[in-house]
């Protein structure tokens, strides 16, 4: 399949450089998964159609490497989170993605496994358990959260956690869409393999 976003040199390279940049900082000097072809002639995922409209990018990674600080939500938290929007959404770059940094985070293969199954994996804190039955409500969430998991939520993670996930799941719902638009899904349900 062609790329629908393939990359130029003259138009792209400020938005490239942008993105190295940030996803360094954001994995701590190793980026654990593709986001250039080999050959440099198109970005990756979510980061081809993002290229293209180079006023979004710093303000998009200065939100991203916000959800990434120490601090703002706790790692596994977030990975759980961005399992269950993957469980609802077909992304197959971000689940491709998400299961070498979910890894990293300490999550086992069945874990990951059974998390884009849309089954709350074994082993988990209460907490994380939350963060992952919240990164399904919310992906899918159209009216205001009932009252009964807003307490439930409030009540294992506390309101600052709570928030730190929905702007997880808000920041990679807008990753999803952009990757979504690109529509090279094939290649990465085999790459995640």
């Amino acid at each position: 399949m062609a790329h629908r976003f393939p990359y130029d040199e003259n138009e792209h390279a400020a938005s490239k450089q942008t993105i190295q940049d940030a996803l360094t900082v954001m994995h701590q000097g190793d980026i654990p998964f593709q986001w250039i072809e080999e050959d440099g002639s198109s970005l990756l995922g979510c980061y081809a159609s993002l290229s293209y409209n180079p006023a979004f990018v710093g303000q998009f990674f200065a939100m991203a490497k916000t959800l990434y600080a120490p601090g703002t939500v706790k790692p596994r938290n977030r990975e759980l989170a961005i399992l269950g929007l993957s469980s609802v959404l077909d992304v197959p770059y971000v689940t491709y993605c998400h299961r070498k940094i979910g890894s990293k985070c300490g999550l086992s293969q069945e874990q990951f496994e059974d998390a884009l199954a849309g089954k709350v994996p074994a082993d988990l804190s209460a907490e994380e358990e939350m963060a992952y039955r919240l990164g399904r409500i919310l992906t899918d969430l159209k009216t205001p959260l009932d009252d009964d998991t807003w307490k439930e939520a409030v009540s294992v993670m506390g309101k600052s956690e709570l928030v730190g996930i929905a702007h997880t799941v808000a920041g990679y719902r807008w990753v999803s869409l952009l990757d979504q638009i690109n529509g090279d899904t094939q290649r990465w349900i085999k790459e995640d393999a």
